[in-house]
């Protein structure tokens, strides 16, 4: 899958990295020039110095073929413009975004940005990760509070260990965004995405549903 990640610095440096190490073909935009000759250099011909809220910047990486784009620089306008452009102009079907104000979330989905993530729920989701817990973490409310992001960690022993998502029964409106490898690689996963033991999955899900998504990917052989 092609992706297009605007923002290379500490959320997208090493997103760029994490995916590439999957197979995903992807390219970072950044402003800052010393950001993307870091990159290049650790990986290759995989970023360019550009504004990802400008039509030029984001045709030139390649926008209108992204299966995915990802916006996750410091300043949530530019999140919300990167986004936008991408789907009124570019045709990208799924645009991911990252909130640095927790207080802007609800005008991010009110403009159509399909996944939300914020900054501040995910320092507090490795917070819980640290602490002896139950195996769900609610990251945040989405698409007017009907649906919600949760991580769910899968246990040793799970019955959906060895098996591709496609033999995985997600409930109804649910959808499994990204899979967290035990050593920290991520995977916009496929319906062939394999599920290992201990990974961590993200999902997007009903709120009515959250816990039998949980029950599914937790329950024991």
């Amino acid at each position: 899958m092609y992706l297009v990640i605007v923002g290379a610095g500490t959320v997208g440096a090493p997103l760029c990295s994490s995916l590439v190490a999957t197979g995903h073909e992807v390219f970072a935009l950044d402003l800052d020039a010393t950001r993307v000759s870091a990159l290049e250099k650790a990986l290759g011909s995989v970023a360019g110095i550009g504004d990802g809220t400008t039509m030029r910047s984001l045709a030139d990486a390649g926008t209108a073929r992204a299966g995915v784009f990802i916006a996750v620089t410091g300043r949530d306008e530019d999140n919300l413009a990167a986004c936008q452009l991408a789907k009124a102009r570019f045709n990208v079907s799924r645009t991911i975004a990252l909130v640095n104000s927790p207080d802007n979330a609800p005008l991010f989905e009110l403009l159509g940005v399909d996944v939300v993530v914020s900054a501040t729920d995910l320092v507090l989701s490795h917070i819980a990760g640290a602490l002896p817990a139950h195996p769900l973490v609610r990251l945040m409310p989405v698409t007017g509070r009907s649906k919600e992001i949760v991580g769910i960690k899968v246990p040793a022993g799970a019955t959906v260990v060895g098996k591709p998502l496609n033999q995985i029964p997600v409930p109804y409106g649910g959808v499994i965004s990204l899979v967290i490898g035990r050593n920290g690689s991520t995977e916009v996963p496929t319906p062939e995405t394999v599920i290992e033991s201990e990974d961590e999955i993200i999902a997007v899900t009903p709120l009515e549903s959250t816990e039998t998504l949980w029950e599914t990917l937790t329950e024991l052989a």
